[in-house]
């Protein structure tokens, strides 16, 4: 083949790959492309354009028909993007239906990214309870930290989203865990609350948390407490005697079994 005929076919195989990612998101150059007429001119559903892959693109859309439309054209479920992202951080953050479809063609759940990021982090994150559950399921790691330190309960509780609080607390996630900067998923809520955003749902995030911790202190070595959560006062002193002050037996022993559960499960997975 010469070389005016190898550069001819990549650009065929460019175009087409272009016109299949616009299909997805439906910006067409030609009222004629569909997902389907490009596949049928031979569109590779795993060749990149740039930092995109079409099964990712269909992830990030939410579009479960695309997913499996690509899964079916032998699309690569655990391949790695330009962002170093597998298509199931995507449907994570996106689409119940979707995450699915990749869980049961063999996506791995507890892929990283570059940044030590898994499904359950994105999906805890963005609010996502059915993706949590479907991914908590299938074994998804509850207690794996990213590189700045923070777990998917870390993630839940730096939004306030109390329902995947309570379900990630439900399957026994750790709650005694730092970020590299030293912060707490209590601490993450309780700062919430102090800025006054949402504070009816993070004050039951922070219910949930202070109940299945069992004693803890977010002072720092110093012996303060956060300065953003100062200005609030009666939140301030309600947190400096949890940390100055045993808890109850009962609440001990609460966590002590909710740990105890949590390593016996990890050490079945």
């Amino acid at each position: 083949m010469s070389t005016y005929q190898c550069l001819a076919m990549a650009q065929h195989h460019f175009t087409l790959s272009d016109r299949l990612i616009r299909a997805i998101s439906g910006w067409t150059l030609s009222p004629k492309d569909s997902v389907e007429s490009v596949l049928a001119e031979g569109a590779d559903v795993n060749q990149m354009h740039g930092t995109l892959l079409p099964l990712h693109c269909a992830c990030m859309t939410g579009d479960d028909y695309y997913v499996k439309l690509f899964l079916n054209h032998g699309a690569e479920v655990n391949a790695v993007d330009g962002y170093g992202r597998a298509a199931i951080h995507y449907a994570a953050e996106q689409d119940e239906d979707c995450l699915t479809l990749l869980l049961e063609s063999g996506a791995d759940p507890n892929a990283l990214n570059t940044n030590g990021e898994t499904a359950i982090h994105w999906a805890s994150f963005r609010n996502k309870v059915e993706c949590v559950q479907a991914l908590l399921t299938r074994n998804a790691l509850i207690n794996l930290s990213d590189i700045h330190g923070n777990t998917p309960l870390n993630w839940a509780a730096m939004k306030g989203n109390y329902e995947c609080v309570r379900l990630l607390l439900e399957y026994g996630v750790e709650t005694h865990t730092l970020s590299i900067d030293g912060v707490s998923p209590i601490s993450r809520v309780a700062c919430l609350i102090a800025a006054g955003l949402d504070v009816e749902e993070d004050e039951q995030c922070l219910d949930l948390l202070i109940n299945a911790s069992g004693q803890f202190d977010i002072r720092d070595e110093d012996g303060m407490i956060p300065t953003s959560i100062t200005n609030d006062t009666a939140l301030y002193n309600m947190l400096q005697q949890f940390c100055c002050q045993p808890r109850s037996l009962r609440q001990q022993c609460r966590y002590t079994i909710r740990h105890h559960l949590n390593n016996t499960s990890s050490c079945l997975c």
